[in-house]
């Protein structure tokens, strides 16, 4: 069973890849599989219980996830101010007399701009907790400020209608008009503790490489434009 919900954006996203730095910030066109996951397992924490979250991980870490992406993206090409850790011996600021454990730099940031409406779908084997109450109640993705607002309640439907992407299965040929993304998901034995940002357990994700239907349409030295395929 496949439930499906629809957001509008409301925000600028901003979803770096798993393997990207904090230097040079490239985002992906549309949220991985990990970062839906996170999202509904901290709603599911936050309307549920702590309890019910760590019930329903299992099922959610292994749940399928494919999406609908809007008709356009536009993605922003930017450098904005960062403070990186300073390497080596800390120094004394001429200015203040202090130590500083910081330093000023510049960092390669992409800010991702939806024009259209996102689908999501979730196939989870779990019929017994409220999945699609959980799905609208998603209101963030990736980071940055990334607000997205569900248009209307979710439904349930035995296959998906064309369109839409299966995010959990690796492409296996690259079609000629197709955008390649690198996407990131939970491993197998993905552990609750692992996911708990309270513990100091190292999460484990898989990369695969998915093929999106999206075409550049325009570019320039501050933007890049993207138009969907189907």
């Amino acid at each position: 069973m496949w439930y499906v919900a629809t957001y509008a954006p409301v925000s600028l996203i901003s979803l770096k890849l798993a393997t990207a730095t904090s230097t040079g910030g490239k985002s992906l066109l549309l949220p991985t599989p990990y970062a839906l996951k996170m999202a509904l397992l901290n709603v599911a924490i936050q309307n549920s219980g702590l309890a019910m979250g760590e019930a329903i991980w299992p099922s959610l870490r292994d749940a399928k996830v494919a999406v609908r992406g809007p008709a356009w993206i536009t993605v922003n090409n930017t450098f904005t101010k960062i403070l990186k850790p300073m390497k080596g011996k800390p120094e004394l600021d001429p200015e203040t007399g202090l130590t500083r454990a910081l330093i000023n730099s510049v960092g390669f940031r992409e800010y991702v701009q939806w024009q259209g409406e996102l689908q999501v779908a979730l196939d989870v084997e779990n019929p017994d907790a409220p999945w699609a109450r959980w799905l609208a109640l998603i209101n963030y993705i990736g980071k940055r400020g990334g607000f997205i607002q569900v248009l209307e309640r979710p439904v349930e439907n035995e296959a998906l209608a064309s369109g839409f992407v299966d995010l959990s299965t690796a492409a296996t040929d690259f079609p000629l008009y197709g955008t390649m993304q690198l996407m990131d998901d939970c491993t197998p034995d993905l552990s609750f503790e692992q996911v708990n940002v309270y513990t100091d357990k190292r999460v484990t994700r898989v990369l695969r490489n998915v093929t999106i239907p999206y075409q550049v349409a325009g570019s320039s030295r501050g933007y890049t434009l993207y138009r969907r395929l189907n």
